[in-house]
């Protein structure tokens, strides 16, 4: 039950991580020039938007590379 509990706490530490880091990264990028003029409001949504979709994704990936690799041990008798 306890590392149901962990694995539960590592992934929400995992994806907030990734998502803080994907909307550092995504404040790099001049989303402005696509948007129409004074929609600052819009343009940070849709930053927050990608950047959740863009953290959560990689943090699952990594999360499943782990488990994987976990799962590799099996392979040798």
């Amino acid at each position: 039950m306890q590392s149901i509990g962990l694995q539960a706490v590592i992934s929400i530490i995992s994806h907030i991580g990734f998502i803080l880091i994907s909307f550092y990264g995504l404040q790099s990028i001049r989303f402005e020039q696509f948007f129409k003029p004074n929609h600052v409001r819009q343009v940070q949504i849709v930053i927050v938007f990608l950047a959740i979709v863009m953290g959560y994704t990689v943090s699952q990936f990594f999360l499943e590379i782990i488990a994987q690799a976990k799962n590799v041990i099996f392979l040798v008798p």
